[in-house]
This record gives structure tokens, sequence and C-alpha cells, in this order.
């Protein structure tokens, strides 16, 4: 489920295309692991995407989740917006965007508004 030519581009640009794993530096590791995640493809599992969710108050993104949700890809959406589209309760929400300043009213609001 990887982009395999976007993956190449990227790993040519970072110069380590072509570098054995052994003889990589850590910032070098970093930056392949980066490029892995970084290039999600389109092509759908066999039994379909996995949607979001919530366990024992966690947000759930296993690795078939759709492409989208993947808020660490350049393409992925926010986890807000994950937790908005999914209607996360506010107790699992605030473990996510506090650090963003956000509210509970303002999340109720974007989550339901009027």
């Amino acid at each position: 489920m990887i982009n395999l030519p976007d993956l190449a581009d990227r790993l040519n640009q970072y110069g380590i295309m072509n570098k054995s794993f052994l003889s990589m530096t850590k910032s070098e590791i970093l930056l392949l692991i980066g490029a892995i995640y970084s290039c999600p493809g389109d092509e759908v599992p066999p039994d379909g995407w996995d949607k979001p969710h919530i366990d024992d108050n966690t947000l759930v993104l296993t690795f078939a989740v759709h492409p989208k949700y993947k808020w660490w890809t350049p393409d992925g959406q926010s986890i807000q917006e994950t937790l908005i589209e999914i209607g996360a309760p506010w107790e699992v929400a605030r473990k996510y965007l506090c650090s963003n300043h956000m509210t509970e009213e303002v999340y109720l609001n974007k989550l339901i508004p009027f």
C-alpha cells in the first residue's frame, strides 16, 4: 500500500536510494522512515479501508485506514478533523487537542455547529 515510485523519488532526493541500511546515519534512517510513512498508495486493501474509531478512549488508526486520516503525511487531514468526522466525545478529543488550546465549547461547536 505504499506508492513505490513516490518513495523512490523521495529516497533519491534524500541521497539514500542506493545506501545500505547498515551504512546509514541515524538522521538518514529517520529520513527513510519518514519517507515510507509519507508515501501512502491509493490501492484499496482487499477488505476495504478501515475506519478510524475510538477504543478505550483512544483514537485508533490502523495500518489499513484511508490515507486521508494519516495526519503525519502531507495529504493527511488533522487529528481535529478526524475526531470531528467520527464524532468523538470531548473526553477523547481533549487528549489530542488541548495542546492546541482547544476548549470543550469550541470543539462541540465544530462537532455540532449551530
